[in-house]
């Protein structure tokens, strides 16, 4: 698949359905000015298919022969179809998908464009999933089968059952812990430090025997103190690299299926010099997880989604501005 989609790219697919992929005209989502009523129950079932089978990608404004219909108005829904197909796809199956990718392809500037103007035609793409078998949203399994979505057979429900060996372990849970501290004694300005504890949980039905996890901060986040906190807990290694410090652990138990478990405690240092960083996209803490042989999971969270964050860039803020406009913790 490529790593983006334009629409000289979906000029380039080949026609015809396959088990891989499937086209649907902008009728099947866009009747007269509204998502069609029966479009989600139409769609939890493709969804179901591709998951359940090997994966691929659903074209949603193009016709049986795999040519631009014109698209779907990108403000059918508030919001815009994107954001919204983003919104319903997880939980359009169950259990909900955890991994896909939405397209919004807009027309470009060729005199083959075949994309209205305030329309786009849309691509999801849906890999095989380890969660598998995922259920529509009529109660019953589909599988792509000879280029189409069919219900599944008992059969072919055991044989799905069967194809998940790898535990699905991933970061589920990142949330401050206790008091920020506050601290006006560093010559170089007011400093804030915030502790947050990090959870794993076994999501698959395999046991994890060998479960290990990174945590990467942003450079400008750690300081000496936070640093010297964390390598202080049982089992971290330091890796640094441009831009990044990378803290790793091993988990030393196993992690059985649907366990949670705490994992590691993170500290962040905010000051004067990052406080402007934490807004916008510097202000992102990364994670990968590994366990046994399964692909490694990866994530990010968002630091300026807490509010403790908030509250510490606030009180930094008056801090700088100076004494009048200070009012302490």
């Amino acid at each position: 698949m490529p790593e983006t989609w334009t629409e000289a790219t979906l000029r380039g697919i080949a026609p015809g359905e396959y088990d891989f992929q499937e086209f649907k005209a902008s009728a099947w989502l866009n009747g007269d000015g509204e998502v069609v009523p029966n479009f989600l129950g139409n769609y939890s079932k493709q969804l179901s298919a591709f998951a359940n089978g090997a994966g691929g990608r659903l074209f949603i404004g193009l016709d049986d022969r795999g040519t631009v219909d014109g698209g779907v108005p990108i403000h059918l829904k508030s919001g815009g179809i994107r954001a919204w197909l983003e919104d319903v796809t997880p939980g359009a199956i169950d259990p909900p998908l955890t991994g896909f990718n939405v397209y919004e392809v807009r027309g470009d500037a060729s005199p083959l464009s075949r994309i209205h103007e305030g329309h786009a035609v849309y691509v999801v793409e849906i890999p095989s999933s380890d969660g598998a078998p995922h259920q529509a949203l009529d109660h019953r399994y589909y599988l792509r089968i000879a280029g189409k979505s069919r219900p599944m057979g008992h059969v072919h429900i055991q044989d799905v059952l069967q194809r998940t060996r790898h535990p699905q372990v991933e970061l589920t849970r990142l949330g401050p812990f206790g008091e920020p501290e506050y601290d006006l004694s560093d010559p170089r300005g007011p400093r804030v430090l915030i502790s947050f504890r990090a959870f794993l949980k076994n999501h698959g039905r395999n046991l994890a025997t060998h479960t290990g996890g990174e945590i990467l901060l942003p450079r400008p986040f750690v300081n000496t103190t936070s640093r010297t906190r964390m390598l202080g807990y049982e089992g971290i290694r330091l890796t640094q690299r441009p831009g990044e410090l990378v803290f790793f652990k091993y988990l030393p138990t196993p992690l059985f299926p649907t366990q949670e478990t705490f994992f590691q405690r993170v500290w962040v240092s905010l000051h004067a010099g990052n406080r402007a960083f934490v807004k916008g996209e510097k202000g992102v803490l990364r994670w990968r997880v590994y366990a046994d042989d399964a692909p490694p999971r990866t994530g990010t969270e968002d630091l300026w989604k807490f509010r403790v964050v908030r509250r510490a860039v606030r009180w930094l803020d008056r801090q700088i501005a100076g004494p009048s406009s200070s009012r302490g913790a």
